[in-house]
């Protein structure tokens, strides 16, 4: 009977070599998934590098119908899930008092949801857990809150739409940008309304709003035109005026609906 070969130093040398690279493999992933430091009450980064940043503007200058609450919570979930870990989501609403100043009703950061758990590191479970707990359910809470919210004097959304775009925290550095329309998409305000002049560019072209263009080149905005009974003006035509002022300021325009 043939006597086995033993193995040479050769064959140990690369097993004790494989299994140094796989040591070192594991503590380099480990440390390139390390989470960095964080602020507390926001869970956002404390150097301030926002992977991305999705602003929700809620139009609540007509409240919305209780039957709202499911498709905008449906439709705010798939965008909070689209977040990348410590991606950002403000929630704003326009501000009747002070148009240029929408009102903030939520920013966070999101822990990640279990759409991007690492399976070999991270439990799925454990993450949905967390991200629901201290990210979507909160956002969800104050969402409703203001949906359910008191009928408002106008619907300065072109100022609101300024105001974000002026945001620091909204700047080209800070990652993938996307403001999200949840609207009539009907802009009524002391510097110009639709309800006065419908969707006339030569009457918008004498605004102050049209003076002061917002920068955002590379922003990605979305409609969700929030359904009513009847509206004011063709919805075709709005969107086309809409479409063309973010055409002006460098943004893509688009509609989900």
């Amino acid at each position: 009977m043939a006597r086995s070969r033993e193995k040479g130093p050769w064959f140990w040398r690369s097993m004790i070599g494989a299994m140094l690279a796989s040591v070192f493999g594991l503590f380099a992933l480990a440390a390139f998934t390390a989470a960095p430091a964080t602020v507390a009450e926001t869970g956002c980064r404390m150097d301030r590098k926002d992977p991305a940043h999705t602003v929700l503007l809620i139009d609540q200058s007509d409240p919305f119908n209780p039957n709202d609450l499911g498709w905008v919570n449906e439709f705010v979930d798939r965008e909070a899930r689209t977040l990348p870990r410590f991606g950002r989501l403000t929630v704003v609403a326009p501000n009747s008092a002070d148009p240029y100043d929408a009102k903030i009703i939520y920013s966070h950061c999101s822990p990640g949801s279990a759409d991007h758990a690492n399976a070999f590191l991270q439990n799925p479970r454990m993450i949905e857990d967390t991200w629901r707990e201290t990210f979507y359910e909160p956002m969800a809470k104050e969402i409703e809150t203001a949906l359910m919210d008191k009928r408002q004097p106008s619907s300065p959304l072109f100022e609101a739409v300024y105001s974000v775009a002026d945001r620091a925290d909204f700047q080209s550095s800070r990652g993938d940008r996307r403001i999200i329309l949840v609207s009539d998409l009907m802009q009524h305000s002391d510097d110009y309304s639709m309800y006065r002049t419908g969707t006339d560019k030569d009457a918008f072209a004498t605004t102050r709003i049209a003076d002061q263009m917002p920068e955002m080149d590379g922003v990605e905005i979305v409609a969700r035109v929030v359904p009513r009974q009847e509206y004011d003006l063709p919805m075709s035509d709005v969107k086309a005026f809409w479409g063309d002022y973010f055409e002006r300021t460098g943004a893509q325009f688009s509609s989900v609906n």
